[in-house]
């Protein structure tokens, strides 16, 4: 493996080696530092946004908020999807998909560059941009997250993504099933309550 920006070169130009390498080696560190540079950019950006149209109350308790869900998404994300990769019989480690997920969130760099390069368009089409370019960085960011499911477990692109989109599956079920419940419920309640 080579320098951090090998790697981050690999996983912006060829995913599915980066991933792979990334996933064999293991280096924690590396990826420690792409996830906080992925995240601490684009929030040193919302900083000044927040700071200039709202005042500085609440900007402190948002950044806090934002980097402490940000790191439990990546911990608890990476301990249900090992599972659910072992249920479908994966032999990856939880180590080699930490630290390829690390590098997943690395598009969230580039946020802020393409958010100045929306910003000096005409008004008409400033909004509309800005709302492709979220776009465009959740969506490949989704798709390395793919990419690092698949290159960990060896797994085929169908099963990967079953994989991540499982407990958000799981999630809307038992959603729907409380739903279902508390209505009936409700409904068969006497209506002198």
């Amino acid at each position: 493996m080579g320098n951090i920006f090998d790697v981050m070169y690999d996983v912006l130009f060829q995913p599915k080696m980066g991933m792979r390498v990334i996933a064999d080696k293991k280096n924690i560190s590396q990826s420690l530092i792409v996830f906080f540079l992925s995240l601490l950019i684009p929030l040193w950006a919302l900083y000044f946004g927040l700071k200039a149209s709202s005042g500085t109350a609440l900007v402190h308790l948002v950044i806090g908020f934002k980097i402490i869900a940000s790191l439990m998404l990546w911990i608890l994300g990476t301990a249900v999807w090992h599972l659910i990769a072992e249920f479908f019989g994966g032999r990856g480690t939880a180590v080699g998909l930490f630290s390829a997920l690390g590098f997943a969130y690395f598009p969230s760099v580039l946020i802020v560059p393409l958010w100045v390069f929306a910003a000096l368009l005409p008004a008409n089409f400033k909004s509309i941009m800005m709302a492709l370019v979220a776009l465009l960085i959740l969506s490949w960011s989704f798709v390395l997250h793919i990419v690092a499911i698949k290159e960990v477990y060896q797994f085929s692109t169908t099963k990967a993504v079953l994989v991540l989109v499982t407990p958000m599956l799981i999630m809307v079920l038992v959603g729907a099933v409380t739903f279902t419940f508390i209505s009936s419920a409700l409904i068969q309640m006497p209506m002198w309550l």
